[in-house]
């Protein structure tokens, strides 16, 4: 039977040990070792974890050939004796370089790991930024789209027009209404918002002396052109500044306003 280790011998043989690299007498003491010290179970459980990472699976190399080819690629041998080294220090130098490849092999797979999760952020990062990409387009068309729709509309002899004006700023606005109810917004030089306020337009309808007024939109910071349904019967519209994300009553006073005669 061989000599009995030394807890530090033990120790240098842990990361072979998670590659099962180790076997006969000295994986029997690693055995007892590792029943006897929670310290020696944590190491192994890591280097095993990250050990992992070097992929086995089908078609992949077994221990023994996985361990050939980490040996070549590292270009590591046991050293050669060429002091007259006792028994024991002999090999413990081979433990130790068989450690040695070990540590460097589960190193290599660690740092593979993390360059695949740098990867992976990087990947997903990009991907990020081209759906970010894509809704840009997507609403730009989207846009367009909307604003020829109102041009369409407002050529259309059945539409009915009405503008909005403003009593304090040169801000307007015009409404194009279809018979089936589809109707436009598009605003002129009206200024955007900031912070936690929004545009929304109100829809007059009931008693012309004294209208109820319907929530119809919420615009956002900014009235471009928005596209709404105008209930039967409307008298006319309002736009204000309420409380993002918009009021069920209006709080505020008209921006725009617009009643038809």
């Amino acid at each position: 039977m061989a000599r009995e280790l030394t807890p530090s011998e033990l120790d240098e043989l842990l990361a072979a040990h998670a590659l099962d690299a180790v076997d006969g007498d000295e994986r029997e003491q690693l055995d007892e070792y590792l029943e006897r010290s929670e310290a020696a179970r944590r190491e192994l459980a890591e280097l095993r974890e990250t050990a992992t990472m070097l992929g086995y699976g089908d078609g992949a190399l077994t221990p023994d050939e996985l361990w050939t080819r980490i040996e070549d690629a590292l270009a590591v041998e046991p050293p050669r004796l060429v002091l007259p080294f006792a028994p024991a220090r002999a090999e413990r130098s081979e433990r130790m370089s068989r450690g040695l490849v070990a540590k460097v092999a589960v190193g290599i797979a660690a740092a593979s790991a993390v360059a695949a999760g740098v990867t992976a952020v990087l990947l997903t990062d990009e991907m990020s930024r081209q759906e970010d990409r894509l809704d840009e387009v997507a609403a730009s068309v989207a846009h367009e789209g909307m604003r020829s729709a109102a041009a369409a509309a407002a050529a259309d002899p059945r539409s009915r027009t009405l503008q909005l004006g403003s009593a304090t700023s040169k801000a307007t606005a015009t409404v194009v209404a279809m018979p089936d109810g589809t109707a436009f917004l598009m605003g002129h030089d009206v200024p955007r918002l900031t912070g936690d306020w929004t545009y929304q337009l109100w829809t007059m309808t009931g008693d012309p002396a004294a209208p109820d007024l319907l929530p119809t939109a919420v615009l956002g910071r900014s009235v471009d052109v928005a596209v709404f349904h105008a209930p039967e019967g409307s008298l006319g519209f309002l736009v204000s500044e309420e409380r993002a994300p918009g009021v069920p009553a209006p709080e505020r006073g008209a921006v725009l306003e617009g009643h038809y005669t």
